[in-house]
């Protein structure tokens, strides 16, 4: 049956890529009622108050996807926000969010922007891995039929098979892309759920006058994810790791 379905839902996205050659979307987050119960039965009151902060702040965030044909920019709109702009750097990135992300479906490039006290700004040349199982279960979203498919995470480059990412998708937008990072199916994801949080979709346009920007987050610098998970866990001095962003740079520049 499973076989019958994606060949179905292949057909459809087929019939419609070339109606569709460029969009935006607007996505909205939703934290996980388990994190914020977490978080408000905290007994350290410096936590139950950051937490509630980080809350206020992730309900005025949205994030905007633009894609083309072959690539797709993900990124969190910038607000005004009182104090430490760290605050809303965690807030874009709670529930698995994403300060920014590129991605191509063509050369399979991911890279993904991280800001933070401890690394400074840094790109970072990720995989992108799923393992979607299609599922012959559906749901009405923004007047599209969409269809359910689960993958186990990946995090930080391994694996987790006991933390399941829901995407529901709609074959009648031929988009191989959604929300922080995720794509690979034959359509448009329109929610994405997962252990911290729901991502959904708030505006669609594929109607626009003009291709929308797509950073590719092209940078010298960008350093491995191998490279980044050291530079946050501390365990490379400022030498080890200016030796390392030296080596990466010489085998970008031997790459191009």
């Amino acid at each position: 049956m499973k076989k019958y379905i994606l060949i179905l839902l292949v057909i459809i996205s087929q019939s419609g890529t070339s109606q569709i050659k460029f969009g935006t979307i607007v996505y909205k987050q939703i934290t996980a009622k388990e994190i914020i119960e977490k978080e408000k039965s905290s007994e350290y009151a410096a936590i139950r108050e950051v937490g509630e902060k980080i809350e206020k702040i992730i309900a005025k965030i949205s994030y905007t996807l633009n894609f083309n044909t072959n690539e797709a920019y993900f990124f969190a709109n910038k607000i005004l926000i009182e104090g430490d702009v760290d605050y809303f750097n965690v807030a874009a990135c709670s529930g698995r969010g994403k300060l920014k992300c590129y991605q191509n479906n063509i050369t399979k490039e991911f890279r993904d922007f991280n800001d933070n006290k401890r690394t400074g700004i840094v790109i970072v040349n990720n995989k992108q891995k799923y393992e979607w199982t299609l599922l012959n279960e559906t749901k009405d979203i923004d007047n599209y039929k969409c269809y359910k498919a689960t993958t186990p995470l990946y995090y930080n480059g391994k694996k987790y098979n006991d933390v399941t990412i829901t995407a529901w998708y709609a074959p009648e937008i031929p988009v191989p892309f959604g929300p922080a990072g995720y794509g690979g199916l034959p359509g448009l994801i329109l929610e994405l759920q997962n252990d911290m949080g729901t991502f959904y979709v708030k505006k669609i346009n594929l109607a626009l006058d003009t291709a929308p920007e797509i950073d590719k987050l092209l940078s010298p610098k960008a350093v491995s994810q191998e490279t980044y998970m050291q530079m946050v866990m501390g365990t490379l001095s400022k030498e080890q790791l200016d030796d390392m962003r030296e080596a990466e740079e010489e085998e970008a520049k031997k790459n191009k």
